[in-house]
């Protein structure tokens, strides 16, 4: 089976905030699933929630992250809705997460990241002001970025999809 267009995230994906919904062809080859079997996983609602958020199915990635109770189906529900918009249910679901296993790696991700500009460092450093990751700085810079007032949406893309990348390699590695 092939998973590519999940995983890892294609260029350009996931777009964090507003993102633009996919075509019915990608909506229906995730519907379709299949990964249980190719991942030896008890189920693939999880890897559908993510792979539905990432293409920017985000009523769909709503549904099946909110039936799942692990800390891995509210990191889903917490990115839905910072997709969104809506970031204080973002940060909600990322309270409900708590620290999450991935949340190193995603600090190390972004503390190799280079940009061309003088700003893009000064934001990257801003993310890494604490000593673990603080998802509530990613979402603040969403909230920015919604509002037509942070200008270095490459950072931003960069950044949600290195959260995606470990997530969904998270998930489908734990089965």
């Amino acid at each position: 089976m092939n998973i590519e267009f999940i995983y890892p995230a294609p260029a350009g994906l996931p777009v964090p905030v507003r993102p633009p919904r996919g075509s019915p062809d990608i909506l229906q080859m995730i519907q379709k699933g299949g990964w249980r079997k190719v991942y030896n996983l008890r189920s693939d609602a999880l890897a559908r929630a993510g792979a539905f958020w990432l293409h920017g199915f985000l009523d769909e990635a709503h549904q099946l992250a909110q039936k799942d109770r692990t800390a891995e189906g509210s990191y889903w529900h917490a990115l839905m809705h910072r997709s969104e918009g809506d970031f204080s249910n973002s940060m909600y679901w990322y309270q409900k997460v708590g620290k999450h296993a991935i949340f190193p790696a995603l600090r190390a991700e972004v503390e190799k990241m280079e940009g061309a500009s003088g700003s893009f460092e000064k934001v990257r450093r801003n993310l890494l002001l604490e000593s673990q990751w603080n998802p509530a700085r990613f979402v603040d810079l969403c909230q920015l970025a919604c509002q037509g007032r942070f200008g270095e949406p490459e950072l931003l893309q960069r950044v949600a999809a290195a959260e995606y990348n470990l997530l969904m390699d998270y998930v489908l590695r734990r089965g």
